[in-house]
C-alpha cells in the first residue's frame, strides 16, 4: 500500500488557484479548501482502492464541501495526484498528465 501522495505540478497550481479564488470570495474560505484537499488526500491514502475506476486508469475522490474531485493513480510507491478538478468544468482536461 502506498504511504505517500505525490502531486503533479499542475495539480499544485490548481489547488493554489482555487484556494486563492475562494479566499477572495470569503476570507478564510481558501484555508477551508486547502484543509478539504488534505482531508481527501488522507482518505485516499487510507483506502486507495476504495473508489471506483474513473477514466484512463485513474480514480477520483470527490471532495465533501467543495465541487472538486481529487483525480489520482495508484502505484506501489505512491499515490499520484494528477488533478484537483472542478466537477463541472472541462471534463478530462488533465488526461495528458497521466503516466
Amino acid at each position: 500500500m502506498p504511504g505517500r501522495a505525490e502531486y503533479h505540478p499542475e495539480a499544485v497550481s490548481e489547488i493554489r488557484h482555487a484556494a486563492s479564488w475562494y479566499d477572495e470570495q470569503v476570507k478564510g474560505l481558501g484555508l477551508d479548501f486547502l484543509l478539504e484537499v488534505r482531508s481527501a488526500e488522507f482518505r485516499i491514502l487510507e483506502h486507495p482502492e476504495a473508489r471506483p475506476d474513473y477514466e484512463d486508469g485513474t480514480k477520483r475522490c470527490i471532495m465533501q464541501k467543495f465541487p472538486f474531485a481529487v483525480v489520482y493513480q495508484v502505484s506501489k510507491e505512491a499515490i499520484q495526484i494528477v488533478a484537483v478538478a472542478h466537477c463541472k468544468r472541462k471534463p478530462g482536461y488533465w488526461k495528458d498528465r497521466i503516466s
